[in-house]
């Protein structure tokens, strides 16, 4: 628990929610607003991003249904407590390998904050099925692999927390991360028609693929 804290106060101070907000917008322009505009969050974790993202809507007054999906019980555990407020979030167990929705069966897919965890055929293969089962688009929200910021969070993590988890896997999963050339060659190589890479400070990457409705 320590450590998802730490997680999200450094999604709250470093851009981790901001991109995945900036990005969710572009695809509500136009949305009609009687509608309800349904996300499917892959990799959810503690639905601390599926949290900010219905708080978002309901400041927007715009009507949202997420499924966030994880594979580990323990963790949507965790994320059923985080979320008793928040009735537009279902929580299901499913592999983000083998997610179990068909074609266009949501608005918009995305994902935050977890590509960087698999191996690069892996993560072409998430692109792929974002791509495939959002009827919108998708919006991958992740870290941008560099020397700086490996430094940076390196210090970071120190002065803001003891956790030995967080000190240890924060450095490490900016140098697993990938690098903008390479988030748009693997979007190229899972198919994905029309995609932009877009770098956001601190050191973010948000890839967004969209179609024509």
């Amino acid at each position: 628990r320590d450590s998802l804290s730490d997680v999200r106060r450094v999604n709250k101070y470093l851009s981790g929610y901001k991109v995945l907000l900036h990005h969710i917008r572009f695809f509500l322009k136009e949305h009609p607003l009687e509608l309800e505009f349904t996300i499917l969050d892959l990799a959810t974790g503690s639905a601390d991003q599926p949290i900010a993202v219905v708080e978002m809507m309901r400041r927007l007054n715009i009507k949202v249904r997420i499924v966030a999906l994880d594979i580990n019980i323990k963790m949507l555990n965790y994320a059923r407590d985080e979320t008793r407020d928040y009735p537009e979030i279902d929580l299901v167990q499913g592999d983000i390998h083998a997610p179990p929705f068909g074609e266009n069966s949501f608005d918009l897919v995305v994902n935050s904050l977890s590509l960087h965890h698999f191996a690069r055929d892996e993560a072409v293969n998430i692109l792929r099925a974002a791509d495939f089962m959002g009827r919108r688009g998708f919006i991958i929200n992740d870290l941008h692999r560099s020397r700086v910021a490996h430094a940076s969070i390196f210090l970071l993590t120190r002065l803001l927390t003891k956790n030995r988890l967080t000190r240890y896997d924060a450095p490490v999963s900016v140098m697993n991360a990938f690098t903008p050339s390479e988030m748009n060659e693997m979007a190229q190589e899972a198919g994905v028609k029309q995609h932009k890479v877009h770098r956001h400070f601190p050191y973010r990457i948000g890839l967004v693929g969209t179609k024509a409705v």
